[in-house]
């Protein structure tokens, strides 16, 4: 379906004779290709028709047409071309009706009766609509095709400027350039100084009769001497640029007596060709010899002169010709009545031009123009039914009056019933276009619960008004109250495919108290869902009322611990690290949680050969503590923060600073943090306050990595806390919210599954958001907004700023403000013994849990940075007041970006801290996605402010952008969420890494390069990447199928299934022992299946070819910088994710420089990677994937990072499961100790 409105043959002609380029981007639209605003009766009156646009007068310039003749019908070989050109303004117009076959459009309309006129939908535009530099005569290029289903049309319509430019006509017509011309023709020619002036009709009637001679080349009349008297007073010299364009050739030649003389010789076109071949040399000069005609006759009478054998004749009009080829020459019209005239009107009502339709088609055709809109464009079928009953109530028709009411008896409404209803839901009639179907039947819920019986069918009726008008099948059902399907049931008890029964009687429960009369419908919406699922346990609670407790079966086990693809094998590793983290987020279900892991486990050893975790792998190798880096337990969906602690330990400078940060810590007098800005935003004494607490966590846990007795050390929840939350409001939020336990509560009765109203697509178990495994979510589902979880600062544009503290005025879940937390105690306890957790920290526990899943994977490593940042003190300020401090010297990249537009040129730098790359839907280089986000890319851009406003052009921007000054620490995020059918989607293509990368490519100079050079090579890059892009497109094209696999598989599987259709129809003939005459065989036929998978073949093949060529591009890319190795970052770390868009887990691998070997940090066991494979190659299945890539400049790489600082103490006493017990900090002094004055406590006590 089009999803735009069209226009009928007479409508779209009537706009074509008042469309006028010049003057559309001050019109706001295309007269020819938009379609019209909707009608506002309230509005002011505005014309249809731009008063200062040309009402066209074409006349036909036959050697360049194809016109239809009066009596023959087109058929399969029928191509029209009319062309012709506007007497008035001068401009070209060619239509090209092509009926040629199209397959099974084989049947044009006007012979169809049900289809008596074309209705023309717009397909595109050929070419640029306007000039970058502001000229408005460029050429139009317009497709349009019948939307009638067989009605092979299709129309090209083309809008050419003048030849002839306004300066040359000046030039031949113009009285004081003419008395010119005559001054110096005398003192070239003195035979010249008794002649008179040139008449303005001279230079056009001379020049078309040249032309005429051109074009009909005839002996003697190719030739033109410069002194001839007539031609050198008209011409002279001063037309010589006219007369070149044209193609006459001025030369110099010995006349009979030797003399050298200047002659001009006439254009030599070429001969007459097919009116359809490409316009050339000679099309050139016969629109030229049309326009001088044109020129002429709108001269005054008085200045026409005598005509002669060339005089321009009487012209004939292309109207007709045009109606015949659109078969709308003799259409229905309306009977006038006596008020009305028989002149055509340009000025009909809006309603009119909103069918498509024209003033004067008869009532017929008016249903037939309505019918067509409402079948290619049903999203704006309110506005149509309204146009209808305007237009019928106007004309006092009693056929659209009868048709008027037929369509309201069916449900259809107007524009001003679907307001009504709107309103009467409290919802703003233009917010409607933003709301959700879940929004609004929510909305409709709500009030049914509030309102007597006797307005319910009022308020269905509301409802079901507004579903018409969304065509939304959903809303439709809920306000007929019916429910019939599966999907209908599980929509109105408000859950899920996932939803386990027991959950499902709940629910049930729960709206019959809530209101008994829905008792009926929710028993029916039960019984059908009891049905579906096969579920005697539904069943019974439908006839008795109560449900016994069942075994958990294998499909239970997997919803309970999210997991919704049974089929898939998993990894059982990060089962057993998500069925742990149930167990401490509700460890009331323990055993619940440990019983579905043993049945998963089976399930997964029976069908995929996976074996459970105690029975995987080679056992954790020992490696000597003094020498070994220690590994970070998860204390509760904290993989990703383990890498990212692990990362940051290896830092040296920062490590260092963090080891000794009283020397750097900030004052937070008034006077001290004044001017402190990070982030572009000013910090808070309380930010500081709770930076600092997260500096002096960091601290601690970076002693303990370095003197830890053991091989792993347990992160504190507080510094978890601090690392993932934005600040204290969070903290609040989630302790009032629902947290992470799925145990809900429904008039105290515990219930386990989604709460109403459970988000969609959420799967039912302990942990909505997850649909697989998860340790935390893998990303943030807005992943085009890029600066959401970057910490760009400084010099960015003000439109993107966005502010750090984002949680603030939020409200919790019940809509109650977020309160403040409570002030903490002035001074910093010792760290006393640790304890076992108390329900303090299983609180803290499950807020760290909560928050972590919420987190996007790069905003926790942002989050790092800016609390470092506020804590520390600042060694100097931008020129824009952002603080400079070790990190933006460390971490934080200057970049440039560079627009431009219409010719100008702007340049904007900005800090990042990491680079946002998109790994695409194919395996490619770290280069090729670097590429992209630094490559030149085309910008949407409105109404340039540089242009007046009377031009009020669309400009045309540019980007690019490239490093000012590159950081020492490079940090590259890969976005790897989609979206698909309205659902998260993780992009596992793989990015190939090398252990040395390259910047040059991406500076704005080199030391071998200048700047100019370098722009130069990444010109040529942007050209090869245009290419490279078009071929992706086309591989999309192939591969793309409405069955998630490529297309070569599926018409392999059309071929298959035709062979087993051709082999059941040959087994029943044998059993019904003859064959049905009117029954064809299959096997008698073509050979279908062979001719698919032929086809496969050669889609399989254009593929290969595809990916061939494609990688020759990257190779030849890549050769464009094979030669710039100025700039070399050595592979410091990867961050790597295995799950799905939902979920999963993270680990790090960490580069040792000074011990060359690369580590595995996978939360408390660090392992050495033995095969390198396991960095830098993919899986093919379920494949872990990278998701941050880190460089160091290679030439500070032993002063930047340092894997291993070990200095293990011997262990003083341990707890009875085996954790060192914490004793007091002894290495502070009093003077620390008074510095700290005001710190948060770090979970103990005062000191007494």
């Amino acid at each position: 379906m089009s999803s735009r409105p069209g226009k009928t043959a007479p409508r779209l002609l009537q706009d074509l004779l008042t469309y006028d380029p010049r003057h559309e981007e001050r019109a706001g639209r295309n007269l020819l290709t938009d379609p019209p605003s909707f009608y506002d009766p309230d509005a002011p009156p505005t014309p249809a028709v731009p008063v200062r646009n040309c009402r066209h007068h074409f006349v036909t310039k036959d050697e360049q047409s194809i016109l239809p003749q009066s009596g023959n019908q087109p058929n399969y070989e029928t191509v029209y071309k009319i062309a012709s050109y506007c007497m008035k303004c001068r401009w070209h117009l060619e239509l090209m009706v092509d009926f040629r076959d199209d397959g099974f459009r084989t049947l044009p309309c006007p012979a169809d009766t049900e289809f008596p006129l074309h209705h023309f939908i717009f397909q595109g535009e050929k070419g640029p609509s306007h000039d970058h530099f502001g000229d408005r005569k460029i050429p139009r290029d317009y497709r349009f095709r019948c939307s009638a289903p067989r009605c092979p049309v299709h129309l090209h319509v083309r809008l050419l400027p003048p030849r002839l430019k306004d300066e040359y006509i000046t030039l031949l017509t113009d009285k004081i350039l003419l008395k010119k011309r005559l001054d110096r023709a005398g003192v070239i020619e003195p035979r010249c100084q008794n002649e008179q002036v040139a008449k303005p009709v001279d230079g056009l009637l001379f020049l078309r009769t040249y032309l005429r001679d051109s074009l009909q080349p005839k002996q003697g009349k190719g030739r033109i001497p410069l002194l001839n008297r007539k031609f050198l007073k008209t011409f002279g010299e001063d037309c010589d640029a006219l007369l070149t364009e044209l193609g006459f050739v001025r030369e110099e030649e010995d006349d009979t007596e030797g003399v050298r003389v200047t002659v001009w010789y006439l254009p030599k076109p070429p001969p007459p060709g097919n009116p359809l071949d490409p316009a050339n040399k000679r099309t050139v000069l016969e629109d030229v010899r049309y326009e001088l005609a044109a020129l002429i006759l709108n001269l005054p009478a008085a200045e026409r002169g005598t005509p002669n054998n060339d005089y321009p004749g009487e012209q004939k009009s292309s109207l007709a010709d045009i109606q015949r080829a659109f078969g709308c020459l003799n259409y229905a019209r309306k009977p006038l009545d006596h008020s009305e005239s028989s002149t055509p009107r340009e000025e009909d009502h809006p309603y009119y031009a909103g069918l498509g339709a024209v003033g004067d088609l008869s009532d017929a055709l008016i249903l037939f123009a309505y019918n067509r809109q409402t079948d290619v464009d049903s999203v704006n079928n309110t506005y149509y039914f309204e146009c209808l009953q305007a237009i019928a109530i106007g004309r006092n028709s009693n056929m659209l009056g009868e048709k008027v009411q037929i369509l309201a008896s069916q449900g259809q409404v107007n524009r001003r019933d679907v307001c009504k209803a709107y309103k009467y839901f409290g919802i703003q009639p233009e917010h409607s276009p933003h709301l959700t179907d879940d929004i609004i039947i929510g909305q409709f819920r709500s009030r049914l619960s509030d309102i007597s019986s006797a307005l319910q069918e009022e308020t269905r009726n509301m409802l079901r008004i507004i579903g018409s008008s969304r065509q939304s099948e959903r809303i439709l059902h809920e306000a007929s109250n019916a429910i019939e399907t599966y999907s209908q049931a599980l929509s109105w008890l408000d859950v899920e495919e996932t939803t386990l029964d027991d959950f499902i009687a709940t629910m049930f429960t729960f709206k019959v108290n809530d209101n008994p009369a829905n008792r009926e419908i929710a028993s029916q919406a039960l019984r059908i869902i009891a049905e579906e699922r096969q579920s005697q346990r539904l069943l019974d609670f439908i006839n008795t009322g109560s449900m016994e407790a069942a075994e958990m079966d294998v499909s239970e086990a997997y919803a309970l611990l999210g997991v919704q693809d049974r089929s898939a094998a998993l990894d059982l590793e990060v089962l057993q690290a998500q069925m742990q983290s149930y167990n401490i987020s509700n460890p009331q279900n323990a055993a619940k949680y440990e019983q579905a892991y043993s049945l998963i486990c089976k399930d997964q050893k029976e069908n995929h050969k996976s074996t459970a975790v105690q029975e995987m792998g080679p056992p954790k190798k020992r490696h000597p503590l003094e020498s070994w880096p220690v590994g970070c337990q998860n204390i509760g969906n904290t993989c990703y923060l383990n890498s990212v602690l692990q990362f940051l330990f290896t830092i040296k400078p920062l490590r260092e600073v963090v080891l000794n940060f009283e020397q750097y810590m900030q004052e937070r007098t008034p006077e001290a943090i004044e001017r402190k800005r990070v982030g572009r935003s000013a910090v808070t004494a309380e930010k500081v306050q709770k930076a600092q607490e997260f500096a002096l966590e960091l601290r601690e846990l970076f002693k303990l990595m370095i003197t830890a007795p053991n091989d792993n050390v347990r992160p504190p929840t507080r510094l978890a806390c601090l690392a993932l939350l934005k600040d204290d409001i969070t903290v609040e939020r989630a302790k009032e919210g629902d947290l992470v336990s799925t145990l809900g509560h429904l008039n105290g009765a515990p219930v386990i599954g989604p709460m109403p109203k459970p988000e969609p697509e959420a799967p039912a178990g302990p942990n909505p958001a997850a649909s697989v495994l998860a340790d935390s979510v893998m990303g943030d589902d807005d992943f085009d907004k890029r600066t959401d979880t970057s910490s760009t600062v400084a010099m960015a544009d003000p439109e993107e700023d966005k502010p750090f503290d984002e949680m603030a005025g939020l409200k919790d879940d019940q809509g109650f403000e977020i309160v403040d937390k409570p002030q903490p105690p002035s001074r910093p306890p010792p760290v006393p013994p640790r304890p076992q957790p108390t329900t303090q920290e299983n609180t803290d526990l499950k807020i760290v849990e909560e928050v972590a899943r919420q987190q996007d994977a790069a905003e926790i490593l942002n989050n790092v940075f800016d609390l470092l940042s506020c804590a520390m003190k600042g060694e100097g300020m931008m020129d824009d007041g952002e603080q400079i401090d070790l990190i933006k010297k460390l971490f934080f990249s200057e970049v440039t970006s560079v627009r431009r537009t219409n010719g100008s040129v702007s340049h904007n730098t900005a800090l990042q801290d990491h680079q946002l790359i998109w790994p695409g839907d194919r395996d490619r280089h770290l280069y090729a996605a670097l590429d992209d986000e630094f490559g030149l890319q085309e910008l949407d851009s409105g109404p340039s402010s540089e242009e007046s406003e009377e031009v009020g052009a669309n400009t045309q921007t540019t980007k690019f952008e490239c490093f000012h000054k590159a950081s020492p620490i490079l940090i590259v995020n890969v976005r790897r969420i989609a979206f698909a059918e309205g659902r998260s989607k993780k992009i596992e293509s793989h990015i190939g890494l090398d252990d040395t990368l390259y910047l040059d490519r991406y500076l704005e100079q080199t030391k071998s390069l200048s700047k100019e050079a370098l722009l130069e090579r990444r010109e040529k890059q942007w050209e090869l990447t245009r290419r490279l892009k078009s071929l992706e497109s086309r591989k999309a094209e192939l591969n793309k199928t409405n069955l998630q696999i490529g297309l070569p598989d599926a018409v392999n599987g059309a071929a298959d299934y035709i062979e087993r259709l051709g082999s059941i129809d040959s087994g029943l003939m044998e059993i019904g022992g003859g064959q049905n005459s009117d029954q064809a065989d299959v096997s008698q036929g073509p050979n279908i299946p062979q001719e698919l998978r032929e086809s496969s073949r050669t889609i399989q093949k254009e593929t290969e070819i595809l990916d061939r060529k494609m990688k020759e591009i990257d190779d030849e890319i890549s050769s464009l910088f094979a030669d710039c190795k100025d700039h070399s970052y050595r592979l410091h770390s990867v961050f790597i994710h295995r799950g799905t868009a939902a979920g999963g887990h993270y680990w790090i691998f960490i580069h040792d420089f000074q011990n060359k070997i690369w580590r595995k940090y996978n939360d408390e066991r660090v392992d050495e990677v033995e095969d390198l494979k396991d960095i830098f190659t993919q899986e093919e299945k379920y494949p872990a994937t990278s998701t941050g890539i880190v460089y160091v400049r290679e030439d500070l790489v032993n002063q930047l990072t340092e894997a291993v600082d070990r200095h293990p103490e011997q262990p003083q006493s341990q707890s009875s499961n085996g954790d060192m017990v914490m004793q007091d900090v002894v290495d502070i002094t009093d003077a620390e100790t008074q510095d700290a004055e005001g710190i948060p406590i770090l979970n103990g006590v005062e000191k007494k």
